[in-house]
């Protein structure tokens, strides 16, 4: 089935050929939140813990290409729209982790 390239929406039955890639990072930005809490001094906890997730979102995309192409080799270029949606997210998350705190 053909996927169309301006759905960012998927179900957790359609996240199946990637899902390696998905857990990586969803793990990632929990381990984040937790670090954001613990060595960040941010304002409130809240923007310690988001700023934490989001940053850990782009790291854990980079690790979940690697993971994802272990455990599922060929998966990453079979199933390229959802990967690149997943990276353009986490590239946008990271890079508004990056610049937020000089925002004020």
């Amino acid at each position: 089935m053909a996927q169309p390239d301006y759905d960012f929406e998927y179900s957790w039955e359609e996240l199946k050929p990637v899902r390696p890639l998905f857990v990586t990072v969803l793990v990632a930005q929990g381990l984040g939140l937790v670090a954001g809490l613990m060595f960040y001094d941010g304002r409130s906890w809240v923007e310690s813990a988001w700023l934490g997730g989001a940053l850990a979102t782009f790291l854990g995309y980079l690790l979940g290409l690697w993971v994802q192409a272990v455990m599922l080799p060929g998966s990453l270029g079979r199933n390229r729209v959802m990967v690149r949606h997943l990276g353009i997210g986490a590239t946008l998350f990271g890079i508004f982790a990056l610049v937020f705190p000089w925002l004020d």
